[in-house]
């Protein structure tokens, strides 16, 4: 079977909204009018039914139907406006369908007219510029523009999505109009890339979140789509993933990064370290600080890099290891950037400040906390950078320590940096010792103490000496903190001061004080009971000596406090959990086995304490070993140097028992050589003698060495005599150098306070003079400014005059303004849900969307009714007022003004209208509102006010005012006491006039609104089953006010016309019998001839059935009449009234498309003086008094009412 194909309308094609076509080119077969365009676009947007109320889809279709748009919008929707009808289409079925929100998101080359969502008026000009942008980016209407100019338009959408968050979804929603069913590769290219720029910017909102997202990464994997399309899909997919979890950029993007982010280049910029090492960090506008983290731990090979961060650090203070930082301040050297950060922004905030202070900042790559898992992290760049942080830290005097700590951490330090040997310099102990605790001890004594540490330490290795240093600032009791500086607010025990620092770390929370550096007291963690924090303080609750106390701190850094604690909290709880499930596991094994498991663990540990002990015991042991080790080679070198200076004293005495020996050593060489007797026996006899004279000779040597020991006895005599004094003159010496010393050190910290206090002073000087400086430039403001205040007096004088002048002309304009409306206005008030409905289960039934729209489920429908405004439930009566008080001026200025309430009965209508003491409504406050207008130009004109009151009960017309006239009123009919039948005309303006009834003078507004409460008690009210105090009648307040120019004479009569329209009910739920009954059917008669009238002129058909009911004739001038009319439904919340409330917002809606002929009603000098001529030839036609004003009336015809007749 060949199916025909389909040609589709040219402006259709044109827009997207053709049929599909194949590769080639050509269209595909079988794809008929009936076919919803949606059909045929791709990525398809499944979840957009679920958003289909923010679109202005009905502002759409109405401006499209009405054709007030003209043939922009239909050639931007997809279909083209003609003159003639559409054709139906072979099926039957009407062209002129209703749009969809798919059929607003598809690629168009024309403006649009206002914006996809529901904005206000503002942001609606401004998405039309938004979407304009869009279009001149991809070239749509003309060439492409140049690479700034094109930068220039993505960077003023990007500032517009970040100054103004509720245009962040137009501008997504329209980006994805743009790349849906583009017409060309490179036109679709082009809006992804500003989609990626967005992306990258800035999330969707929460609403629009999934949506965006499921359609970017369906266009990502679209296999249609051209490979540069897909690519920047893909692209754009993965900055939303980044900007959904950091959220948006806090600054705009430079054009320089958006063209780096279009072209795939990166910026760069150098991150530092404690040790002043740097590296590259290479990033774009959408990179964020956690990811700059995992980059610089992948540039340095760290591992473990779940405890760093990046830190902003001001000037030089935060590198070295001998950082200097200003002590009052406290460590916190640096300050840490929130991994939801933008690297972007940070640096352009590092910018700007340098631009206005001159501060240069840096960013420093450092630990944020030491942890407890710490411990167990072998990594040695993790090692190294942990040393680096504890030894800055250490050095910046974060850990006061005593004197033997602080000698062993700077061997420590010596050994790991490899400088110096046993004689550390006086350089490398200003280096590796804080300065308050150098400054307390000789030189020579911290040399001798940290080399002898230091000989200790030459077998251990560099990792080796790093970890011991970390172990030993980990065993202090305030060790591996992280510091904050406080102030006090609120210290319960009295011991801690004005300002101080806080540290914390796993043990619990430290307190110091700030200059000196000075330990006060800690808390551990388990007595901390609670804590929390606000934007500038943190507060804890605390066991102090078993009591309970609260302290306060002011601080902008509580989060980051409470957030220090929590994680140590966290690992404290983890490492219970991982030995409880360890024991458990241990105790988890079957039998006598489980026993002996059981207790395995704690004996281990005691076994592992004995032996970390006695290696301890074993080490100290072997240190003092090899302390007294070289104590006593050093006394036996000094000994042999005191031998070898003794043995040399007697080198010259002993010189012939040398030679002796030498001579008896040649005799028994040459005693081998003798081969006689004679031979031997003459050396024997030469030994002999060598004999004799050796024994000579140690005779002499025996008392030589006899004299040399007296000799030495009488000296070290001499020696202890002399060495006592000079010892004790030692010790005296020490002593004085020691107290100089301990002198020097006080002096050098008090030179070093009143530095500190000279720089204050400094600083006050500079701020004083600055002071001075704001003073004197101030005065010269306040000079200037009283000049600028005489100006402006003058000034004032002449915009008074000119308001004066313009005031004329803005009464004009002003009624020129409402006279260009000429439509019924309707406003929808909807009732509050009253006590009673809610003891009975009843529920709402209606929805405000916003204050122009209500909605109703109706039969599992949902409908949607627009009016001028919507007034919530709770609405107050001023509210209501201030939007209806401008027609008491066009009833002023000569025009017929009518306002009526339409609802159900029980719905407010009577509340709306009149109100009651406490809430006064619509017709009290009009009165007082005519009245302050008539004192306001009372100068200039002269007024006449004049009332009357009418209710039509069943169809019958009385006067309220008849029995009430006296003397102060009149009536039409002459002086007959008896109610007169009233008959309804219309005068030669169009103006209903009912002849013969009771017109009253008034001359205030108490006097005015005294007569209407007097007609008003006259009124019928009876009690039903659905209002206590249902009003049975309908009820017409008609106020005259003639009003003559003192200046020009002319004449202008209006009249302001409140009416209170009986309650529309349904006799079943009513419950009426008997009178009440026909009561009920003559309103519901009644209403329904008003419904009529509503419903011909609304279809705007010739004959209008006025004459059908006394209402419809008395409402003939305010319904499609002369009069500026505005229309209250009231209508019922509850779901109990869904019908009637249905009815209501029905009939409004007719009603709203009326247009009434509005004309004012004014009579200059000239027709005033012929009117007084014509009433002075009827006066001599003999006509009676009380008919002459009657004699032009007319009856009303079954025709739109007008004042052209």
């Amino acid at each position: 079977m060949t199916v025909p194909e389909v040609v589709m309308p040219d402006s259709m094609e044109e827009n997207g909204y053709g049929p599909p076509s194949t590769p080639g080119g050509q269209k595909l077969q079988g794809m008929g009018e009936g076919t919803p365009p949606s059909a045929t676009r791709s990525p398809p947007l499944d979840g957009l039914v679920n958003h289909s109320d923010k679109f202005q889809v009905d502002a759409f279709n109405r401006a499209r139907l009405t054709g007030s748009t003209g043939k922009g919008l239909g050639k931007l929707l997809g279909f083209s406006r003609s003159p003639k009808p559409r054709e139906p289409s072979p099926r039957g079925e009407a062209s002129n369908v209703s749009l969809t929100t798919d059929d607003l998101l598809v690629f168009s080359d024309e403006a649009l007219p206002t914006s996809l969502l529901k904005q206000g008026a503002d942001n609606a000009s401004r998405a039309v510029k938004m979407f304009s942008s869009i279009l001149a980016y991809q070239g749509v209407n003309g060439d492409i523009p140049a690479p700034i100019a094109g930068l220039e338009l993505i960077q003023k959408l990007l500032h517009q999505g970040l100054k103004r968050p509720e245009l962040r979804d137009e501008l997504y929603m329209q980006l994805i109009k743009q790349t849906r069913g583009a017409p060309s590769p490179a036109s679709a290219a082009r809006a992804w890339q500003v989609f990626f720029a967005v992306a990258a910017c800035m999330p969707p909102g929460r609403e629009f979140t999934g949506l965006v997202s499921e359609y970017v990464h369906a266009a990502s994997r679209d296999e249609g789509e051209p490979e540069e399309v897909c690519a920047l899909a893909a692209r754009t997919w993965a900055a939303l993933k980044r900007t959904t979890k950091a959220g948006q950029r806090r600054t705009l993007p430079e054009m320089g990064e958006i063209d780096a982010l279009l072209k795939g280049a990166k910026a760069s910029t150098v991150v530092y370290f404690l040790d002043e090492t740097f590296e590259e960090l290479s990033y774009d506008m959408s990179t964020t600080v956690a990811e700059a983290v995992e980059a610089v731990a992948a540039q340095i090979k760290l591992e473990h890099y779940q405890t760093f961060s990046l830190f902003v650090a001001q000037g030089n203070g935060s590198s070295g290891a001998r950082a200097t930082i200003d002590e009052a301040a406290g460590p916190a050297d640096a300050v840490a950037l929130d991994d939801a950060r933008y690297v972007a922004d940070v640096l352009f905030e590092f910018r700007s400040a340098k631009a206005r202070d001159g501060a240069a900042s840096r960013l420093l790559f450092r630990k944020k906390m030491f942890r407890e898992t710490d411990e167990s992290v072998t990594e040695a760049r993790f090692l190294q950078l942990s040393y680096i942080q504890a030894q800055h830290d250490y050095l910046a005097g974060a850990y006061p320590v005593i004197r033997e700590d602080a000698a062993q951490l700077a061997a420590l330090q010596l050994a790991a940096a490899a400088e110096g040997g046993v004689d550390a310099d006086e350089a490398a102990l200003a280096r590796y010792i804080p300065r308050q605790l150098l400054a307390g001890r000789p030189r020579e004594d911290w040399r001798a103490d940290v080399a002898a540490r230091l000989r200790a330490l030459t077998a251990l290795s560099k990792e080796e000496v790093q970890l011991g240093f970390l172990r030993m600032i980990r065993s202090l009791p305030y060790g591996n903190s992280v510091f904050f500086s406080v102030r006090k607010i609120d210290d319960p025990i009295g011991l801690l001061p004005a300002r101080l620092i806080l540290g914390i770390n796993k043990r619990g929370v430290h307190f110091f004080r700030p200059v000196p550096k000075e330990y006060l007291h800690s808390a551990e963690l388990r007595d901390i009971m609670q804590f929390g924090s606000s934007a500038t303080a943190v507060f804890f609750k605390m066991r102090v000596a078993g009591v309970l106390h609260i302290f306060q701190f002011e601080t902008r850094q509580g989060e980051e406090v409470c957030m220090a604690l929590q994680t140590h909290i966290n690992d404290i709880m983890m490492r219970r959990y991982s030995r409880a499930k360890a024991a458990e596991e241990d105790g988890s094994g079957s039998g006598a086995g489980a026993d002996g498991g059981a207790g395995f663990g704690p004996k281990y540990q005691a076994h592992v304490a004995e032996l970390q002990r006695r290696l301890d015991e074993a080490t100290a042991a072997l240190a003092e070993r090899d302390g007294e080790l070289e104590r006593l080679r050093a006394e036996r070198e000094h000994l042999v140097d005191e031998l070898a200076v003794l043995r040399g004293g007697e080198a010259g005495e002993g010189g012939g028992a040398g030679a002796l020996g030498a001579a008896s050593a040649a005799l028994d060489l040459a005693s081998l050589n003798l081969g006689s007797d004679e031979a031997v026996k003459a050396v024997e006899a030469r030994i002999r003698g060598a004999e004799s004279e050796r024994q000579v000779l140690i005779a002499k040597l025996a008392r030589l060495e006899e004299q040399h020991a007296a000799e030495l006895a009488r000296l070290n005599g001499e020696l202890d005599g002399a060495r006592g004094p000079a010892q004790h003159q030692l010790r005296e010496k020490d002593a004085k150098i020691n107290e100089l010393v301990e002198e020097l050190g006080s002096k050098e910290l008090l030179l070093a306070e009143a530095l500190a206090s000279a720089s204050g002073a400094d600083k006050s000087r500079a701020e004083l003079e600055e002071l001075r400086e704001f003073r004197a430039d101030a005065e010269r403001r306040e000079r200037a400014q009283a000049e600028v205040v005489s100006q402006q007096a003058k000034r004032l004088e002449e915009l008074d005059r000119l308001y004066r002048e313009e005031s004329v002309a803005r009464k004009k304009a002003h009624n020129a303004l409402e006279d260009a409306k000429g439509k019924i206005r309707v406003y929808c008030r909807v009732r509050p849900l009253l006590a009673f409905e809610r003891e009975r289960g009843q529920e709402m039934a209606v929805q405000l969307p916003d204050e122009l729209t209500i909605t109703l489920n109706w039969m599992d429908k949902k409908r949607e009714f627009c009016f001028d405004a919507v007034f919530p439930g709770g609405t107050a009566q001023e509210r209501v007022f201030e939007d209806t008080k401008h027609l008491i001026q066009s009833a002023v200025d000569g025009y017929n003004v009518c306002i009526f309430a339409y609802g159900q009965t029980g719905s407010g209508k009577t509340f709306t209208i009149y109100g009651n003491e406490e809430h006064p409504g619509l017709t009290p406050r009009g009165v007082r509102e005519l009245f302050d207008i008539i004192d306001r130009d009372a100068g200039k004109f002269a007024f006449r006010v004049e009332v009357s009151l009418l209710e039509l009960y069943c169809d019958d017309l009385s006067d309220l005012l008849a029995d009430g006239a006296g003397k102060s009123g009149r009536t039409s009919s002459g002086p007959s006491s008896r109610q007169p039948k009233l008959d309804i005309k219309k005068d030669p303006k169009g103006a209903v006039t009912v002849p013969g009834a009771t017109i009253i003078e008034v001359s205030s507004a108490r006097d005015l609104l005294h007569t209407i409460e007097s007609g008003l008690a006259r009124r019928r009210v009876s009690s039903t089953a659905m209002n206590r105090e249902s009003s049975r009648s309908h009820l017409i307040i008609s106020i005259s006010v003639e009003a003559t120019n003192l200046q020009t004479q002319s004449v202008s009569r209006g009249k302001l016309s409140f009416v209170d329209l009986a309650g529309s009910e349904r006799v079943k739920k009513s419950k009426s019998e008997g009178a009440q009954l026909k009561e009920a059917q003559a309103i519901n008669k009644s209403l329904s001839a008003l419904g009529n009238v509503i419903a011909a002129l609304a279809s705007e058909q010739a004959h209008v059935p006025y004459r059908d009911h006394k209402l419809t004739m008395l409402m003939s001038d305010s319904i499609g009449g002369t009069a500026k009319t505005l229309m209250f439904v009231n209508v019922s919340p509850v779901d109990a009234n869904l019908d009637e409330t249905n009815n209501s917002l029905q009939y409004a809606t007719r009603v709203s498309t009326i247009r009434n002929d509005v004309g004012k009603n004014e009579a200059n000098k000239d027709v005033v003086r012929l009117q007084k001529q014509v009433a002075h030839w009827k006066e001599q036609a003999g006509l009676p008094p009380h008919l002459r004003e009657f004699v032009d009336l007319v009856d009303i015809e079954d025709r739109k009412q007008n004042g052209d007749e």
